[in-house]
């Protein structure tokens, strides 16, 4: 332990602490060849870790994580390491401490076990307990400042290891940090403040918040509740989202922008600010002047508005032969607009029903329809575009995507689509399953998404991926997705040729900001003739924008445009007179056979976007 420093339980109680960033992301990128258990550098190339803390350290954190997060039995048993269990926990926080000297505290990094316990999974939770008490003493022996217990998904989970901790560790101060998502809730489903609240009763010093998520979702799941935790809190988010490079994670937030958050987190009322998945001494630099010699700021409530509704209570009716919808017999030969409806994490689908309305009073050709988005759980969307469809004249295109189901499951879905009524499938391979709720899920990927624009061919002509018949065929207009802004669009183009040959009847393009940008895509669209609707998402503010162009993977928001949402006296204003000048120029433009605008949930956006379109619900058709 450091003699030299304050006890950190008693520093943290009035002085903003700044924490280090991600360890075994940084130590990935360094040594490739550690594949994924980072851990056994403590061993093989202490050097390389030592590196890393004394990197933060420059960087001007005062608290460092031990390189010890995954070094459990059941962890190192797959890399066939469980015998070094001992030796590697101790070296990985003898390394910190050597790096830290007299500057900065040393955490004794613990995460979850990395497997299911029952009933979802294998382990007991005896087995459990006993696995948690045995990594946290190989690291407590080793003298850390702190335990730090992070990354919990499941707040049953977290008590287990929190109880092994308070046996164990003595007098050390005992953190535990959750992993949330979007909706406030761990990925195993715990609501957040009640979580804390339980980890508190049972003993744990400071609680926290970090991983799953970038800086702008940790501040929306934490700023309601934090006036109401009665500890020390860390926040440590994510670099965003991670989307994948030739096989490896990349991570987009920029330094500049966790400098914002880490001044937003002071003012929360935040005690220790970090990085976890993605960041680097960079990140941590940056956020340096937000913190370091800063004062804990006083919390203040917070509420968020919550309107209720009450959903309508569902009938069976299935519908049989349909006439063509007003996207059937637009598109292709005018222009058509279809929006964004995202199904609901619930059963309650009254958000989404009452959007769908809106959005046909508006004009709206069709709505698309998300399929569990960043493989985060929702409803069926092959059940709210019946529901939808039931209670208005909208058209509905499913994102359909290849993670979730097997070679039978998918085209057993589409065929009760089918039966329902769904107009359109756009065929989708979807994000990988670790990215989201569920990160042991299996994502399936038995087929691609130009095996799926196949399989849905083969069913409109009835007959199945094997070729037998499965009697009266589906009339789906088949989907595909496309990148107007490929680096390279003579490769673009290869890969939609083959998505042509597969069946494909229409394309749509990833949200775009700058019709001029993509010209050169829609002339050659256009030149094959080929309905292409492209990709119009509505920002909510200037804050919106920076989000969406650091944290989330594929999306480029121009300076200009961000700048724009800036400067405004009315950001949603602004946020809509952007998207309506972009619908009015598609418009003109020959190649853009209509607009897939995506308003992140604020169905009224959307409807006021709409309004200002001369063509919005119009079955006018032209040659």
């Amino acid at each position: 332990m450091n003699d030299r420093l304050a006890p950190i339980a008693s520093r943290w109680q009035t002085e903003v602490l700044l924490a280090d960033g991600a360890l075994g992301t940084l130590l990935l990128e360094r040594a490739p060849a550690a594949t994924t258990c980072v851990e056994r550098l403590n061993l093989d190339h202490p050097e390389l870790v030592v590196r890393a803390h004394s990197d933060y350290i420059a960087a001007g954190a005062q608290l460092i994580e031990s390189n010890t997060f995954a070094a459990n039995r059941l962890k190192l048993a797959a890399h066939e390491l469980r015998e070094q269990l001992a030796q590697i926990n101790a070296a990985g926080v003898r390394l910190a401490r050597k790096a830290a000297g007299d500057t900065a505290y040393v955490a004794g990094s613990v995460g979850p076990l990395g497997a299911l316990m029952r009933p979802l999974g294998l382990v007991e939770h005896g087995e459990a307990s006993e696995v948690f008490a045995e990594h946290i003493a190989a690291v407590v022996a080793a003298a850390p400042d702190l335990v730090l217990l992070e990354t919990f998904g499941s707040v049953e989970e977290a008590l287990l290891a929190l109880a092994a901790a308070k046996r164990i560790a003595g007098a050390l101060p005992v953190v535990v940090s959750l992993s949330v998502i979007e909706d406030g809730r761990t990925p195993g489903g715990d609501p957040l403040l009640p979580a804390l609240r339980r980890l508190k009763e049972a003993g744990a010093d400071a609680l926290g918040v970090n991983c799953a998520v970038g800086p702008q979702g940790v501040y929306d799941v934490l700023a309601p509740v934090i006036a109401h935790v009665e500890a020390p809190v860390f926040v440590m988010p994510n670099a965003g989202y991670p989307h994948r490079v030739d096989d490896r994670a990349v991570y987009q937030s920029s330094p500049e922008y966790f400098r914002r958050f880490a001044r937003d987190f002071v003012a929360l009322g935040a005690n220790v600010i970090g990085g976890c998945c993605g960041t680097t001494p960079e990140h941590v630099a940056a956020m340096r002047a937000e913190v370091t010699g800063k004062k804990v700021q006083q919390r203040a409530a917070r509420t968020a508005s919550v309107e209720e509704r009450t959903a309508p209570a569902p009938s069976a009716i299935l519908p049989e032969q349909r006439p063509l919808t007003g996207f059937e017999r637009k598109l292709g030969k005018s222009f058509v607009t279809t929006v964004e409806v995202s199904p609901p994490r619930g059963v309650d689908y009254s958000n989404a029903l009452a959007g769908a309305r809106l959005l046909e009073a508006a004009g709206a050709d069709a709505v698309d329809i998300s399929d569990n988005p960043t493989a985060r759980l929702r409803m069926s969307s092959t059940a709210l575009a019946h529901l939808i469809m039931r209670e208005t004249k909208l058209a509905t295109i499913l994102h359909f995507t290849c993670r979730d189901r097997n070679l039978l499951g998918l085209q057993s879905e589409l065929l009760g689509a089918g039966a329902l009524g769904v107009t359109a499938i756009l065929a989708l391979t979807g994000d990988p399953s670790n990215v989201g709720d569920f990160p042991k899920a299996t994502s399936v990927f038995d087929v691609t998404s130009v095996g799926l624009t196949e399989i849905v061919n083969a069913l409109n002509h009835g007959k199945d991926h094997a070729g037998t018949d499965v009697g009266s065929p589906t009339r789906f207009r088949v989907g595909v997705a496309v990148n107007p802004l490929a680096k390279d669009l003579d490769v673009e183009f290869k890969k939609f040729d083959e998505k042509l040959a597969a069946g494909a009847d229409f394309a749509m393009t990833q949200p775009i900001y700058e019709v001029a940008a993509i010209k050169p895509f829609l002339d050659r669209m256009a030149a094959l003739k080929f309905p292409v609707l492209v990709g119009v998402l509505l920002l909510r503010s200037y804050r919106n924008a920076e989000f969406l162009h650091n944290e989330v993977p594929g999306m480029s928001v121009p300076e200009k445009i961000r700048e724009r949402m800036r400067l405004a006296k009315e950001q949603r204003g602004e946020g809509i007179a952007i998207a309506r000048d972009l619908l009015r120029e598609l418009e003109q433009t020959p190649g853009a056979a209509g607009a897939y605008i995506i308003p992140q949930d604020r169905y009224e956006l959307a409807a006021e976007v709409l309004a200002g379109s001369p063509h919005a619900g119009s079955d006018k058709i032209t040659a």
